[in-house]
């Protein structure tokens, strides 16, 4: 593709050779003299041929662009390829009373259970099991390996990477004699355009249902626990575990192998940091870290005594 055409897509201002011939786009360490780049700080090195920054940079051909993470969104949702064709494999199992779009994907060796209804244009990948009366919605990719229970409604353009899980039951047991499961009869409910990183497991209800909110993302190897509502258009890192019936509201970020107590309520607009334990409410707006979590600006201050030349003789 040639730099003019990229500075097209990107909407930004092209300088030096716009009829430059791009082979790859590559990070600054890795391109070379027939490469593109994304430099987020104009002042690097790099080796590529082509920098798209906020600033020209000597000696480059390149694009000026207000946002660099806005430029590469652009380009690289252009160059990304459609990753399977249409049509439902003759090695899948279908079960008579499945219900599947005529524009679905399904690979081999996928089960869809009787019952189940698959939206339309969605991609179910090889060796996925979809349980009786599961609902996916249009537009979703269920990749392989990934198994969804029955009482679990997804919507509308979700993604839900390789290997996960979605409505086991959850971790709740009575002790008698010995431990003995509670048995869960809820479900699950998924927003639309949720997506879920490989490895997440997102139990289902005890009674009622575990939520996930519409717009949320969340990262690989995460764990939400039975009857967890999880609010709009929240960020959770990799690593994380939510407890169960905990409540986290809308535009929630959620840092790395942060862990949630049980019965908590996250308000709206909060940041956990990374490592955090969170045991009691945390009130809306506001940043919080360590264990157990406090406001984030106590933290730094008690951190600052303890290592202060003061404290230490």
């Amino acid at each position: 593709m040639k730099l003019a055409d990229i500075g097209g897509i990107i909407q930004g201002r092209v300088y030096g050779n716009s009829e430059f011939a791009v082979q790859n786009v590559l990070p600054p360490e890795e391109a070379a003299q027939s490469d593109l780049t994304f430099l987020f700080d104009s002042s690097g090195k790099t080796n590529a041929g082509v920098v798209v920054s906020q600033k020209e940079v000597m000696g480059k051909s390149g694009i000026v662009v207000k946002d660099t993470k806005e430029a590469m969104f652009l380009l690289l949702n252009v160059l990304a390829k459609a990753e399977k064709g249409l049509g439902v494999s003759a090695r899948s199992v279908i079960e008579a009373d499945a219900v599947i779009s005529d524009s679905c994907t399904v690979e081999p060796f996928a089960v869809v259970r009787n019952k189940a209804r698959i939206g339309t244009g969605t991609y179910i990948g090889a060796h996925c099991y979809i349980d009786e009366g599961v609902v996916v919605g249009d537009n979703c990719k269920i990749y392989p390996n990934s198994c969804i229970y029955r009482h679990s409604q997804i919507g509308d353009f979700v993604i839900v990477e390789s290997n996960t899980v979605i409505g086991k039951e959850g971790f709740g047991y009575i002790k008698r004699d010995k431990y003995e499961r509670i048995r869960h009869i809820g479900g699950v409910i998924i927003g639309d355009f949720v997506e879920l990183g490989s490895g997440v497991t997102v139990d289902r209800g005890t009674i009622g249902n575990t939520v996930i909110g519409e717009g949320t993302k969340i990262d690989c190897q995460v764990h939400v626990a039975h009857n967890v509502r999880i609010g709009r258009n929240c960020i959770i890192m990799g690593q994380s575990g939510i407890a169960g019936s905990s409540k986290i509201g809308n535009n929630v970020i959620i840092c790395g192998q942060v862990g949630i107590s049980d019965h908590v309520e996250i308000e709206d607009n909060v940041i956990v940091y990374a490592k955090s334990a969170v045991f009691k409410p945390l009130r809306k707006g506001k940043r919080y870290s360590g264990i157990p979590a406090r406001e984030h600006g106590a933290v730094l201050r008690a951190i600052a005594r303890l290592y202060s030349e003061k404290h230490n003789g």
